[in-house]
């Protein structure tokens, strides 16, 4: 099934079908995601505002409750990215990027898996199953952008650790570094691959018995440049100083405490269902398997569990780690069974018709295409309905705009988008407020010590999300001083009576 290709074989093979149907069902599911506005509108905002004044902030502009307040703004690079493919192409090529980036992680992943399972098929089986556990962090995010960098890393060092006699790009892991440590926090991972790398490794030859087995792969040359990787680390807008923003971050109450992807998968939420399934499956295969796992592919394995299980925004990684794993023992099952497999036909034209029928599901399924298809919303719009643009729209024409506006979490990025001024009461992020601020929020969006709280803040207008803030909406409802001057599907704005 497998074998390499030959000259003069008919193009194309079944297995190419196979490889183009896993990629494209990965991309499909980005095209048909809506960009939701967390994450996307401000971190577009700050690499809009990184080009006009050339500079990173190392303060807040943005917000009327912590201007001027210290801020560490570590993902500067991909902001710059983000902002300028919107300004090139809008929502459609920003979309089409990400299914590029997503492509490219998976086909990396899916490159490694092949090599080391060298079964094609089974390799996009499993592909698509550990995939399946991320797709709730496939959004468009400096996050994804990590993605490519972290299946790299895993790629280069499995080379180098289970073909010693090939060369292994060692080379690659200080560039790549320079790129992510610019891009997103998690850059801390890649030194946990090279560090788990290099431990397992020592090990493995200390306890070897044959000579040869001691002295390949050479552990010098994967500390060598592990070492020029770690220097690669001091290369951003604040040297040393990000790591200690990536502790402080993992440390911070309100990003542990309040934040949904930062607390422990649940089976109580379809994902944390799917994540659970996904061990148990997992496990019964290392189980039953006529080959049994590595020991040292669980000792790379443990640590991205015990992340996984820490926080629901890990578990992408430990999806990435365990799809190789997996391939490996499922091919082991597949080889007991090789005796009762029958041989598969190449039928040129029919493998040309499905490629055709992938293609233009790709085609209508673009953000180009898809939302004058007559898709449902979740779908085929390209925002989700609480990106709040017909509200704010509204809001910019209005002759006296709110000095001290309250409005939901998700608003507040694309409010920091839209609005010239800093009218932000808070926004996800996250580390920049008070805890007791998040806690009034928290308070106020359920209608809870509403008197106390407004008398508090001041607010002079309510921009509200009518699902997530649906107890203050019926409270200020009762307020005949707060008058409604604004309300679609999702969004209704209060302010008090001229």
């Amino acid at each position: 099934m497998n074998k390499e290709l030959k000259l003069g074989q008919k193009f194309p093979t079944l297995d190419q079908v196979w490889l183009f149907a896993g990629i494209a069902l990965l991309t499909l599911r980005v095209f048909l995601t809506p960009i939701p506005p967390n994450d996307f509108w401000w971190h577009g905002a700050m690499g809009r505002l990184i080009l006009q004044t050339s500079t990173v902030p190392l303060s807040d502009s943005f917000s009327y409750t912590q201007t001027g307040h210290s801020f560490y703004n570590q993902s500067w690079l991909a902001q710059i990215f983000l902002y300028l493919i919107y300004q090139i192409g809008g929502l459609p090529l920003l979309i089409l990027m990400q299914a590029g980036i997503i492509s490219l992680t998976y086909l990396i992943l899916l490159q490694l898996t092949i090599k080391r399972s060298e079964n094609i098929r089974l390799s996009v089986v499993f592909l698509l199953f550990t995939a399946l556990i991320s797709f709730d962090n496939l959004n468009v995010r400096p996050q994804t952008y990590a993605f490519p960098l972290f299946v790299a890393f895993l790629s280069i060092l499995t080379s180098w650790r289970i073909f010693p006699t090939k060369t292994s790009p060692l080379w690659l892991l200080p560039l790549l570094m320079l790129l992510w440590v610019n891009i997103h926090g998690s850059f801390v991972l890649g030194g946990v691959l090279i560090a788990l790398t290099f431990l397992g490794e020592l090990l493995r030859q200390t306890l070897a018995t044959k000579p040869t087995e001691k002295q390949n792969p050479s552990l010098k040359t994967l500390f060598f440049w592990g070492s020029l990787t770690a220097c690669a680390i001091l290369l951003n807008p604040r040297g040393i100083g990000v790591l200690s923003y990536v502790f402080n971050l993992l440390q911070t109450s309100a990003v542990t405490d309040l934040v949904t992807e930062w607390a422990p998968p649940t089976i109580r939420d379809l994902w944390g269902k799917i994540f659970f399934l996904h061990l148990i499956a997992s496990l019964a295969l290392f189980i039953y398997a006529p080959r049994k796992p590595h020991w040292f592919d669980l000792f790379l394995l443990l640590p991205f569990l015990w992340l996984a299980l820490g926080a629901g925004r890990n578990i992408v990684w430990f999806g990435f780690l365990i799809t190789p794993i997996l391939a490996v023992q499922g091919a082991s099952v597949l080889t007991l069974l090789k005796g009762n497999r029958a041989k598969v036909i190449e039928i040129p034209l029919i493998n040309n018709i499905l490629i055709g029928i992938i293609t233009l599901l790709l085609g209508l399924a673009s953000p180009w295409l898809k939302p004058h298809l007559g898709l449902p919303p979740a779908n085929g719009n390209l925002l989700t309905a609480e990106t709040p643009v017909a509200a704010v729209n509204w809001l910019q024409k209005q002759p006296k705009p709110p000095k001290r506006l309250f409005h939901s979490l998700a608003y507040g990025s694309y409010l920091i988008w839209a609005l010239p001024k800093p009218q932000v009461f808070i926004d996800p992020r996250i580390e920049l407020y008070p805890y007791a601020q998040w806690r009034d929020y928290i308070d106020l969006s359920g209608g809870n010590n509403a008197e106390e709280i407004l008398t508090k803040y001041q607010f002079d207008g309510f921009l509200l999300d009518k699902v997530d803030q649906a107890g203050l909406v019926d409270f200020l409802r009762t307020k005949p001083a707060w008058k409604i001057r604004y309300e679609d599907a999702r969004a209704i704005y209060f302010a008090v009576e001229d």
